[in-house]
């Protein structure tokens, strides 16, 4: 029904725009369109527009163009949302540019929404209208009881709070009445009917704040535009998880629910992956009813956000994913008993110079695991890295320094614990056991020490550009051999595949570099990585310890 109709104020519109005849083409089609929004002025230019803004406060809409001499479309964006306007405006973009690099601005600096200026006709400007007075009418209803930030920023510390509740962190006596007050806050702003928690799991942990105000900023525009009928608060967790809370206290269908969540969630891991460039997995719990419910709903989402292990990245995963693992205490044991036997086994096959004997072991014993654990990365990753410690005793029984091994693997019983994938994970064993193998069995000395010339030169050429991008096909170019080649007999003759060994070099050679007092950055790009969270992430499953943390411990020992 029309606003005007039925005795409400039209939605008061500013239109920016360098071209007078495009700011009165698009007055028109508006006037022909919508009779809910009023044209309040125009504008040509983003500094003109804040001039205007200044003086009517009470603007609903803006609808700019990217394009404009002084101050652009993008620009204005941002200056409107560092301004403290009572309320936000909406802000559509327009272009005469299909230009992706402007559309991932607007979109992370919190644009409503985005038009091309050459497909301006009413069959293509109506549904946009439409959605955004939707949205108008939808932010207008929920105003008077709409949050200031600070009370936002409480919700959301009391719902953290409740999420990472356990049995044992009941509050204490003396701390029952604070603890009444904050569930009465978030009965208030949340209600406890049909709740739901969708926990958001990034690839890797982003130690960047400019980057975490985006990825917020991102995931509260498509949980505010989107109309799910529901409450929802968005949350930073840590450096690599945000939980969104739900509550849909006018439903009573679980169908619904969850049809209303994954069209939200659904655009969320779009835009992160458009906009950000990143990719994350989304655990989402059951619906269920209560305050103290939250602390389940969330270990739920939790654990099936880490179901990305198994089967990747981009995807949702619900209750169903998981696969049930609990079994009796006798099944249980009979299982460690054939868990402990393929251990034994396998450090028994090892010493056998035969590599298929073991690797035939190996196999096996992924079987096992897979088949107690298929929902449960932590507790895989906790029995291969006692796995790691046990053949760690095999290789110093045979008078092998197990410096030698760290020095391929550094720390090996943690950096398994940092693996993100079973694949990665089974492809890092199966590299670790191989190097044991050979520790086991040496080649002659004369043999061992010598390098054929094409291997030295490859190395020499690695050592040398290390802190550029080198790629395995380059050097083979280089060295006039084919890649395959290269590749094996690089492995076979260094004991390391070019990969790891390249990674390890640039490792030892940013460990200087940071002793040394250089920024993370400034290291990340002496060695070779152009980003500096990339290089972090791979410092830290290399060392076990992030680059921070590094030089923290080196500065201390100093």
């Amino acid at each position: 029904m029309m606003r005007e109709a039925i005795g409400m104020a039209k939605f008061q519109a500013l239109i920016v725009d360098d071209e007078p005849l495009a700011r009165l083409a698009l007055r028109e089609y508006i006037l022909l369109t919508s009779a809910d929004i009023e044209i309040a002025g125009e504008a040509g230019d983003g500094f003109e527009a804040l001039a205007f803004l200044k003086e009517r406060q009470d603007i609903d809409l803006i609808l700019a163009d990217i394009q404009m001499p002084r101050m652009n479309g993008v620009e204005l964006l941002k200056a409107v949302r560092e301004a403290a306007f009572p309320q936000q405006p909406l802000v559509i973009m327009l272009s005469a540019y299909s230009d992706y690099s402007f559309v991932r601005d607007s979109f992370v600096l919190g644009a409503f929404d985005y038009m091309l200026k050459a497909k301006l006709d009413e069959n293509y400007i109506i549904p946009v209208l439409e959605k955004t007075v939707d949205e108008l009418n939808r932010r207008q209803s929920l105003l008077a009881d709409s949050l200031p930030s600070d009370e936002e920023e409480t919700v959301c510390s009391i719902l953290h709070r409740l999420s990472v509740l356990q049995e044992t962190g009941q509050p204490m006596l003396e701390q029952k009445e604070d603890w009444n007050r904050s569930l009465a806050i978030v009965r208030k702003h949340m209600g406890e009917k049909n709740q739901e928690v969708a926990l958001i799991r990034l690839s890797e942990a982003v130690p960047f704040e400019d980057t975490h105000r985006m990825i917020l900023q991102t995931i509260r525009s498509v949980t505010n535009k989107e109309r799910n009928e529901g409450i929802c608060r968005v949350c930073r967790h840590d450096d690599r998880h945000y939980t969104i809370f739900f509550t849909f206290p006018e439903q009573c269908s679980t169908v619904v629910i969850r049809r209303l969540t994954h069209t939200v969630l659904t655009d969320v891991q779009i835009r992160l992956r458009q906009f950000l460039n990143l990719r994350i997995s989304i655990g989402i719990s059951h619906v269920a009813n209560g305050v103290m419910q939250w602390s389940r709903l969330f270990q739920q989402a939790e654990r099936l956000s880490v179901l990305s292990y198994f089967h990747g990245y981009d995807h949702l995963y619900y209750p169903e994913a998981a696969r049930q693992t609990s079994m009796p205490s006798d099944k249980h044991n009979q299982w460690k008993d054939k868990w402990n036997l393929f251990k034994t086994e396998l450090l028994k096959s090892l010493k056998e110079a035969d590599q298929s004997v073991y690797k035939r072991q190996l196999q096996d014993g992924f079987g096992l695991l897979i088949e107690r654990y298929p929902s449960f990365p932590e507790r895989i990753k906790s029995e291969l890295s006692e796995m790691i410690w046990e053949a760690g005793t095999v290789i110093s029984r045979n008078g092998i320094a197990w410096n030698d091994i760290q020095a391929v693997f550094p720390h090996p019983a943690e950096q398994v614990r940092q693996l993100e994938t079973w694949e990665e994970t089974v492809k890092w064993i199966e590299q670790f056991l191989e190097l044991l193998h050979e520790k086991l069995h040496p080649v002659s000395k004369g043999a061992s020490a010598w390098l054929s010339p094409v291997v030295a030169k490859a190395k020499a050429i690695i050592e040398k550009h290390y802190d550029e991008e080198i790629l395995l096909s380059t050097i083979s170019e280089m060295v006039g051999v084919s890649e395959s080649y290269l590749s094996k007999q690089f492995a076979k003759e260094t004991g390391v595949n070019f990969i790891p060994y390249l990674t390890n070099l640039r490792i030892e050679k940013a460990k200087q570099a940071l002793e040394n007092g250089l920024k993370i950055y400034d290291v990340a790009e002496k060695v070779g990585y152009v980003n500096p969270e990339h290089f972090s992430r791979i410092f830290k499953k290399v060392t076990g310890v992030s680059p921070i943390a590094y030089r923290k411990k080196y500065e201390r020992q100093a």
